[in-house]
């Protein structure tokens, strides 16, 4: 038994979806499942496993997590007692980068679950004086949020979970607040995901789209989508750029590109990258190669055309893709194609929920 602690907010869409879609499949595979939305609840405890989606305390306890975790002691009660409650107790960061604010946690409970974890783990561990950047695709002189280093004794305690690639990218063409609720209750069946082929007629050569001022460290967190905007204005193709749109007419845009451009911004893994693979457009993105991701779907020059993270050679690797689109169509094909097969099978889920808490064979 799999049960889940989470936000209100969390019932209908995002991080849970695939549990929602996935639920007989997952109890035929002997992964019972349940959501609940308070930790008072007395049927939370009777579990082999509890998994804390860090957004309830979010929710719960109002910027929780931005206090040191030692002052809060309700906090740390809490966590105690759910731990001492159940099998396993799992700590899930659903933060967007493979950083992480929420190591404090780590000696509260079994397991620290993240989207992507770094190759290099190492870098998680270290003196609590070491300058540790969230972002570490960054300048590590900048001004930027850190992390507090974990005992090298904890690593094993950080396990790879799941990414938002399993997240419900169907176009109902309503407000978001109403696609929550679709998402929940209208099948797969009904309204499949609609992908558009790759061979299709695209009358636009690049395109990106996105969030440019963060509010937060603009020029840390939106670095490099300010560097695609400015490569861009040098390219004389036909390009869609800019902020924001409405989400039907980006997604219309995007099926009629080329070529997806798809920075980093607050984490490396972007909704974007997986709106590309749907609508066939090719994806050109900083690399990946630093990241153990699940699933992952980025593999250099086969799914995606990797640039350094200092964008350097974007102008001329874009140049080089829209005079030689024919060659590269194939790497948009591949990316689709893994996508597809990826999202529309059950199974990959389930095994990763099984490595997730250890029961792989």
């Amino acid at each position: 038994t799999l049960k889940i602690l989470a936000s209100f907010k969390q019932k209908y869409f995002g991080d849970l979806h695939p549990f929602r879609k996935w639920h007989k499949n997952l109890m035929e595979a002997g992964i019972n499942v349940e959501i609940y939305f308070d930790h008072t609840d007395k049927n939370i405890t009777d579990a082999e496993y509890l998994l804390i989606h860090h957004r309830y305390f979010d929710h719960k306890w109002i910027n929780s997590l931005d206090r040191p975790i030692e002052s809060n002691e309700e906090f740390i009660r809490t966590l105690l007692l759910l731990k001492s409650r159940v099998g396993k107790l799992l700590w899930f960061d659903a933060g967007d980068s493979s950083g992480s604010t929420q190591f404090p946690v780590i000696p509260y409970v079994d397991g620290f679950v993240m989207k992507q974890i770094l190759k290099n783990k190492n870098y998680y561990t270290g003196e609590s004086s070491e300058r540790k950047n969230i972002m570490i695709w960054t300048d590590q002189e900048a001004d930027q949020r850190q992390f507090v280093p974990i005992d090298s004794n904890q690593l094993h305690k950080i396990t790879l979970g799941w990414n938002i690639a399993y997240n419900d990218y169907r176009d109902f063409i309503v407000h978001y607040r109403m696609r929550k609720y679709l998402s929940y209750f209208i099948n797969y069946k009904i309204v499949p995901l609609k992908y558009t082929s790759v061979h299709k007629i695209r009358p636009n050569d690049i395109t990106f789209r996105g969030t440019l001022d963060y509010g937060i460290k603009k020029d840390v967190v939106g670095n490099q989508r300010n560097e695609v905007l400015k490569a861009l204005k040098s390219l004389p193709y036909k390009i869609a750029s800019g902020g924001g749109i409405k989400r039907s007419k980006y997604l219309h845009e995007l099926s009629k590109t080329k070529i997806s451009i798809s920075p980093f911004g607050l984490g490396e893994v972007c909704y974007r990258d997986f709106e590309t693979f749907i609508a066939g457009s090719l994806l050109v993105k900083p690399s990946m190669d630093h990241l153990e991701m699940f699933p992952d779907l980025f593999i250099a020059d086969e799914t995606y055309i990797p640039i350094p993270w200092d964008l350097k050679n974007l102008v001329p690797t874009l140049e080089n893709i829209v005079e030689n689109y024919s060659y590269y169509k194939q790497v948009a094909v591949n990316g689709q194609e893994r996508y597809k097969k990826l999202i529309g099978d059950p199974q990959p889920f389930i095994e990763g929920v099984k490595r997730m808490l250890n029961l792989s064979s």
